[in-house]
């Protein structure tokens, strides 16, 4: 399940990416700025986006053993899914055809300074929140020496991965918008302005696949990785009751959270209750050593 970190996250993302938002539209508003447009409209878009993340979380604890008997950890994955699906078509497909409306059809720009300086603070926000962002993906890491990149591939905790992703494309966009508008003020050609929206619309669309091909990953039951299944084979094998393991079956259920399939051959002398016995002890070690196994079940080769 999602800790409170990550709620605290999404919320702070949300407060700030809420902020953001009004003051670009005023912005977008007096300037005529498609560079700005398209930020103002990611922004209610991430801000629509975190609410979602939010309320997901909040779904994914709710307990109901009879229907959801592992947990309802995999809904996070859906919400974020959904997240996916709305970044690359509100947020990016809405900015890329407002560039190339504002390519064919340039409009003249006023006050770009002022949109030059928002834009500048808007960087340092997003900064802080992406900060946050990464220094709790970092801390949920499993191995805490892997890249930025190479954790958000490895993470099971869908919308702290979205937030990251998402912050990531805001802080990039918001780059690139404000070289746009420093270019389009020096020159006063609105075309960098327009070619600006249209990056940004990329920028959204690439985000949303890669976000949703995460999350594909996710619902469709992801491994651990291969470091953690070796560890666990090895305490499981050096049980004095097992002769070897026939099959280890690890499937991702939730944030950090994951179920393990064991299939054993025991001693020919072990009893059933022997079994049973075996079997406690073992899970017991698991869950002092490895915390993100939260299911284990064993079956007799």
């Amino acid at each position: 399940m999602a800790s409170n970190d990550s709620s605290k996250t999404v919320f702070l993302a949300f407060s700030v990416n809420f902020f953001i938002a009004g003051i670009k539209t005023v912005i977008a508003i007096l300037t005529s700025s498609s560079a700005m447009f398209s930020e103002a409209v990611h922004s209610y878009v991430d801000s629509g986006n975190q609410f979602l993340l939010w309320f997901g979380i909040k779904q994914s604890k709710k307990p109901n053993k009879l229907i959801y008997p592992l947990g309802r950890g995999k809904e996070e994955y859906f919400w974020t899914l959904v997240v996916a699906v709305l970044i690359f078509t509100i947020g990016g497909l809405v900015s890329l055809e407002h560039g190339i409306e504002a390519l064919s059809h340039p409009k003249e720009l006023k006050n770009l300074y002022i949109s030059i300086i928002v834009l500048s603070v808007s960087i340092i926000l997003e900064l802080y929140v992406l900060y946050k962002a990464v220094k709790e993906l970092r801390s949920k890491a499993l191995d805490k020496n892997l890249s930025v990149f190479k954790m958000l591939k490895t993470s099971t905790d869908g919308p702290l991965i979205a937030i990251v992703v998402e912050d990531f494309a805001a802080t990039l966009g918001l780059g690139i918008a404000l070289f746009g508008s420093i270019f389009a003020n020096i020159t006063g050609n609105p075309i960098y302005d327009a070619i600006s929206s249209i990056m940004i619309g990329i920028l959204l669309m690439v985000s949303g696949l890669f976000l949703g091909y995460e999350m594909k990953h996710l619902i469709t039951g992801e491994t651990i990785n291969q470091q953690t299944k070796d560890g666990l084979t090895e305490l499981i094998k050096k049980t004095d009751s097992i002769k070897s393991i026939e099959s280890l079956r690890i499937v991702s259920i939730g944030a950090n959270s994951y179920l393990a399939l064991c299939k054993v051959d025991y001693v020919d002398t072990t009893s059933d209750i022997e079994m049973i016995d075996v079997n406690n002890k073992i899970r017991d070690e698991i869950s002092k050593n490895f915390k993100e196994i939260t299911e284990i079940y064993f079956n007799p080769a």
